[in-house]
């Protein structure tokens, strides 16, 4: 059949992952993965691009991988057979072949993460939410949500800057909302510096529960004070929850 191009959908619990990228004597996403590819492909190494690296205990419901191989397997009987290499953290929801262009990352037109800040505290649950004991201000939390919303550069809610990729993030949507036992936070942006979601849900946190103004936190965002220390919340709230490309945006 010759090398194909593939788009897989994945989801996995990332509590026992070491992040996304490959490590050295460490389980990671990535890992996992092209250990389940060989397998299927009879023992080929075989390498695969994610569209967002997640941290160590983020978690995925829709991440998209691509990867170049040299099969005939059609591709639901791939997933099929990929899903039987894997924990059960992780599984394969979707194969289908791509373009041959087609890159997970570099393609995407925008990503879409959701925070969860739980106000009680959870037994069951609680590697998939970040437990706040602090009473927080509805009106600060949406006032903060707003201001993150549009064309910003993010450098001062991010971990320091690494390589060349642009610091200035498009953000199309931005807001909190009320669940059963906390908040949830939603944000879906064209692309997100490392830490980036992390450090403004912890900020967004602070300014809620009164430490900070939302006047700080929105000059902080346009880079006019220091006044305002950003805090990054814990990875174990964050999941990657879609990913779209051109076709589909």
């Amino acid at each position: 059949m010759g090398h194909v191009n593939l788009k897989l959908i994945v989801a996995y619990d990332g509590t026992e992952f070491h992040g996304w990228q490959m490590q050295k004597d460490q389980r990671t996403v990535q890992g996992d993965l092209e250990t389940a590819l060989g397998k299927v492909l009879g023992g080929k190494r075989i390498t695969v691009w994610g569209a967002g690296r997640t941290d160590a205990g983020v978690h995925a419901r829709g991440q998209v991988v691509h990867t170049r191989v040299d099969t005939a397997l059609p591709p639901e009987q791939l997933r099929k057979a990929l899903n039987s290499h894997l924990a059960a953290d992780m599984q394969v929801l979707m194969v289908e072949p791509a373009a041959a262009d087609f890159h997970a990352r570099f393609s995407a037109s925008w990503r879409r993460y959701s925070y969860t800040v739980s106000s009680v505290a959870l037994v069951i649950g609680r590697q998939y939410a970040w437990q706040v004991d602090h009473d927080l201000d509805a009106r600060r939390l949406s006032a903060c949500a707003a201001i993150v919303q549009g064309s910003h550069d993010f450098n001062g809610f991010a971990k320091a800057r690494e390589g060349s990729e642009s610091q200035v993030c498009q953000v199309h949507d931005s807001a909190w909302e009320r669940a059963a036992e906390g908040w949830v936070y939603t944000i879906r942006a064209d692309h997100f510096l490392h830490h980036m979601v992390r450090y403004l849900v912890g900020t967004m946190i602070e300014v809620a529960r009164g430490r900070f103004s939302v006047d700080q936190f929105a000059a902080h965002l346009a880079g006019q004070t220091d006044s305002l220390k950003i805090l990054r919340a814990p990875a174990a709230g964050l999941v990657l929850e879609e990913v779209a490309y051109a076709a589909e945006a």
